[in-house]
């Protein structure tokens, strides 16, 4: 049997520097607690297009597992893609958000792009405004 390889090319995304202050001082603005440290001297973002894009690359490239219960859960597809972001594109204003939401306490992603954050849901690689409807509260971010 004959395996058909997907080919799929990687977006060419702008890329923007925020110092480490700044990104301090907007979390601080949003009621966003970093528990840890913020360990970079320098944050690398993108754009609305850029983040949406490279999150469709990511789970393009790299098959999602499936959700199970306690062992490939909300953290573990968190985790997934903020390590994809920084690794396949050197976005590193990108978080591990946990937070509540309207099916309860759920980690999830958080993303700078141009001049505020959007969250990303990796279990289905959705992008939206924090402001949206879907009723995301995030309460802690890890960088």
């Amino acid at each position: 049997m004959c395996k058909l390889k997907i080919v799929v090319d990687k977006p060419d995304i702008t890329f923007y520097e925020i110092d480490a202050q700044t990104v301090r001082d907007e979390l601080d603005d949003l009621g966003i607690g970093y528990p840890m440290w913020l360990w970079d001297t320098n944050y690398y973002y993108t754009t609305l297009w850029g983040i949406k894009e490279a999150v469709k690359y990511c789970r393009k490239v790299y098959p999602f597992p499936k959700y199970e219960s306690e062992i490939m859960d909300c953290d573990d597809f968190a985790i997934l893609m903020k390590g994809l972001m920084s690794a396949e594109f050197g976005i590193n204003d990108f978080g591990i958000a946990l937070g509540d939401t309207p099916s309860g306490y759920h980690a999830f992603n958080i993303a700078r792009v141009e001049d505020r954050r959007v969250y990303v849901e990796p279990q289905t690689g959705e992008v939206f405004e924090m402001d949206d409807s879907k009723n995301y509260y995030c309460e802690q971010i890890v960088m």
